[in-house]
């Protein structure tokens, strides 16, 4: 994949942020979408530049947005892109906010591309390339014992009183083991810091593909192991994902579903390929 065509993507996914920060500056609509979740006029006006911008730095690739997706995937070569991760911290003020842009071909997501405009951070990955941090190569954390490691995760937007619609155990047992659980509210963001080793882990059920395909690659990139949520394998189609260190996979991943540990199992720290 050429510089240049690189350069121009991360150049986009910094233009979106610029328009976000024009609007947070200078004020937005908010309207309600599923559940507890908010669509800004920011969301559309930064997917709207990037369909533009990016279906023409690739001529004859097709665009799945987050806000203007309709079900149908797209013959490959697309992009997969969330104009605005992390909407309702937008809204609310928290600077916990990125655009995430992912292209996809035959073999799958080829390059991701997070970019947080509030702390000027571009993280990017190029299949087989590695993953980056404005520019400089990043690394899963080395950690080999959940106590050393903090993971985030997240809840979904359909929750209800009489329906939280996510897997509690799965977040009691990491509380129990891990160094600090973190809930940020951008999973796009979660999965990048987990590939520059701020994190050691992160797992979320509920998600979409915009959610995930950038920071998916970013952490392999980055050395981490991923899958879908109690998958085997992530794809496109995974209604979640759980990643980690490798020195570390064995454990979370039976938390997670629900495994017994042995603090005694000598091949605990053995990474499982995703």
């Amino acid at each position: 994949m050429k510089d240049s065509f690189v350069d121009r993507v991360v150049e986009s996914a910094q233009q979106a942020g610029s328009i976000l920060l024009k609007y947070k500056e200078k004020g937005f609509s908010v309207a309600s979408k599923d559940g507890m979740e908010f669509v800004t006029e920011a969301d559309f006006k930064s997917e709207e530049f990037l369909e533009k911008t990016l279906t023409v730095l690739l001529p004859g690739s097709s665009f799945l947005g987050e806000e203007s997706w309709r079900g149908n995937w797209p013959e490959t070569p697309f992009w997969v892109v969330d104009p605005l991760d992390g909407t309702n911290n937008y809204a609310a003020g928290i600077p916990f906010f990125c655009v995430s842009i992912a292209l996809v071909d035959e073999d799958g997501v080829s390059l991701g591309c997070v970019h947080d405009p509030v702390h000027s951070e571009t993280f990017l990955a190029m299949r087989g390339g590695g993953a980056f941090l404005n520019g400089e190569t990043i690394k899963i954390s080395p950690a080999c014992i959940l106590r050393d490691a903090i993971f985030a995760t997240g809840f979904p937007y359909s929750r209800t009183p009489e329906n939280l619609n996510f897997d509690m155990d799965a977040l009691t047992g990491m509380l129990g083991e891990a160094r600090g659980i973190r809930r940020c509210g951008s999973a796009a963001l979660d999965l990048a810091y987990t590939a520059a080793g701020r994190y050691g882990g992160f797992w979320e059920e509920n998600l979409k593909p915009w959610d995930m395909a950038a920071g998916v690659l970013l952490v392999r990139e980055a050395g981490g192991v991923v899958s879908g949520f109690r998958e085997k394998h992530w794809t496109l189609k995974s209604a979640g994902v759980q990643c980690s260190a490798p020195g570390i996979w064995n454990q979370f991943r039976r938390i997670v579903e629900k495994r017994p540990s042995n603090s005694g199992d000598a091949s605990k720290n053995e990474p499982m390929k995703p």
